[in-house]
């Protein structure tokens, strides 16, 4: 199966994020690299689907797993059977496709059992259970099939079980062993073929493709009796009847089933016991199928991850996948990998603008589309250019990619801001956690939450509901303090709301408390270069505290 590789951002993914998850993607399609895939750890934000949308770009993939997943290796090209198949019919497609097992489906291809090469040496080795062979009735179309033989008279209401009797002795043996509801087996001696059939035989097979007389043929059908002509031979005959039973004698009905999202990790233990596992959508219908030979030699995606390099933000499962390559514009943090991998890292407001210098320095133009997109990411992170992180070079970069997609910055800002501002329908969990960072700083957590907009008096509208749902995400997450940045655009301006430390917050911010939750800075736009910086401070604070 071929491998897949995603460009995915972090978790609670912001407009950079995911902008450049998508702008990196093409960059990698254009310069050759097969199945690249942008993908997201989270919701979008409002502003972030705005943007999307006013350029007509797709919504990168949810992913929350990079591990191999049934989905990545099951065989999808299908080889199935039903339950009212010959054991024979079946056994022949194990051999002719070289598989060891076939799920076996009914109406709309949902799964009714599996048969595996390992049943058919258990029943070829020990047999049917007598009570049970009993109660088998058999398909003369699929005995007929099954010795590749004749139907010469196909009986009328009458229904085959599997018990087979060879009539290798003299008539009158044969006249008291004989049982309507039984099929003889017998070779050309034609006084012994009257005398079954005058006696009520269920069926008559004649072996060995000896003729068979028109007096027995029109015997046979007054006396209502199946007559069939094989071309084998008595022994071969005896044992290819055995095979003609409906292989839902045969086949297990308790299987072990998967889905497309399960884990290869959480199917290792089940595929000990069941070598093919088949795997199901939610209406039971089979979709594919993963053995034990996918495990051999696992699959393993690519990952190429943007705007952060924090363990604790990337994607689960990358341990189990292959780490390619960082394009991040945050601080060095604690990811590790296996083998060197491309990593860039710079001193710039947004990694937008790193992807949109990385087209440049490869010779190829971004479309109109992921131009706009590029540029609503470096747009979001500088703030329009009035974070303390954006650069010049961000500006060039941006009006590069303005131009290229035809709109000017001033009002596109605008619009991003004004998807930004608006509150309605949206909880206070969701506005605290929409921009949501944890950090870990010498093992003691904090969380710090951020948000732009340019209607700051409907955000102070519900500050005390907002205060309270801090007070309750500090206490079930157990951190040191968390901070949320309220960024007024408008007048470059922005209240911390503060829960935990908040007297040694507000003296690492070097002003004084203007409520008892929270501080007011002038010129304070940045998470990262303004806030998370204090953190070590907060958290030799708290260590100190006890």
């Amino acid at each position: 199966m071929p491998k897949k590789t995603f460009v995915i951002g972090h978790k609670n993914p912001d407009t950079d994020s995911i902008v450049s998850a998508i702008g990196y993607a093409d960059l990698l399609r254009r310069q050759g690299v097969e199945d690249v895939i942008p993908a997201r750890q989270g919701e979008v934000w409002r502003e972030t689907r705005y943007l999307l949308d006013r350029f007509g770009l797709p919504l990168p993939i949810l992913l929350d797993d990079v591990r191999p997943h049934a989905r990545d290796v099951m065989a999808t090209r299908l080889i199935v059977g039903s339950p009212d198949e010959s054991a024979y019919c079946i056994g022949r497609r194990l051999r002719d496709h070289r598989v060891r097992a076939i799920p076996l489906v009914e109406d709309n291809n949902r799964l009714s059992g599996l048969i595996t090469v390992e049943d058919y040496a258990h029943i070829l080795l020990t047999g049917l259970e007598r009570d049970v062979m009993d109660q088998i009735h058999l398909d003369v179309h699929n005995v007929v099939e099954t010795l590749d033989g004749r139907l010469l008279v196909e009986a009328r209401d009458r229904h085959l079980r599997d018990k087979v009797m060879v009539a290798a002795m003299d008539i009158e043996t044969i006249r008291r062993r004989v049982e309507p509801d039984i099929m003889i087996v017998m070779g050309d001696r034609e006084d012994a073929q009257r005398v079954v059939i005058e006696e009520g035989v269920c069926a008559l097979v004649i072996t060995g493709d000896l003729p068979v007389s028109e007096a027995i043929i029109e015997l046979a059908r007054e006396k209502n009796v199946t007559l069939i002509s094989s071309p084998h031979h008595t022994f071969t005959t005896v044992r290819l009847l055995n095979l003609s039973i409906p292989i839902s004698h045969i086949m297990r009905r308790d299987v072990v089933t998967a889905s497309p999202d399960d884990s290869l990790d959480e199917l290792r233990n089940a595929l000990v016991d069941q070598r093919t596992i088949p795997v199901l959508d939610g209406q039971r219908r089979v979709e594919g199928v993963v053995s034990r030979t996918d495990l051999i030699n696992p699959l393993r995606h690519g990952v190429y991850l943007v705007d952060h390099n924090e363990r604790s933000q990337t994607v689960d499962g990358l341990e189990h996948a292959d780490l390619l390559g960082i394009v991040d514009h945050h601080r060095i943090a604690d990811i590790q990998s296996a083998a060197p991998i491309f990593f860039r890292n710079e001193i710039v407001g947004s990694t937008s603008t790193i992807i949109a210098s990385m087209f440049e320095e490869a010779g190829i133009s971004p479309s109109p589309p992921v131009a706009g997109g590029l540029l609503g990411g470096i747009i979001a992170d500088t703030v329009l250019f009035r974070s303390p992180t954006s650069t010049a070079r961000d500006r060039r970069v941006a009006g590069r990619l303005a131009d290229i997609a035809r709109v000017d910055m001033e009002e596109l800002g605008q619009g991003i801001f004004a998807a930004a501002s608006d509150l309605s329908e949206r909880s206070p969990r969701d506005i605290l956690t929409t921009d949501f960072k944890e950090f870990r700083i010498d093992d003691v957590p904090f969380a710090i939450g951020y948000m732009e907009t340019v209607q700051k008096a409907r955000v102070h509208e519900i500050r005390e509901a907002l205060l309270s749902e801090m007070l309750a995400i500090r206490a079930q997450r157990g951190y040191a303090a968390f901070l949320f940045m309220v960024v007024d655009i408008a007048h470059s301006e922005t209240e911390i709301l503060m829960v935990g430390l908040e007297d040694k917050t507000a003296e690492a911010l070097g002003q004084p408390l203007a409520t008892p939750h929270s501080v007011v800075l002038s010129g304070v736009m940045s998470r990262k270069k303004q806030v998370v910086p204090l953190l070590p401070r907060l958290a030799a604070e708290w260590k100190q505290r006890g």
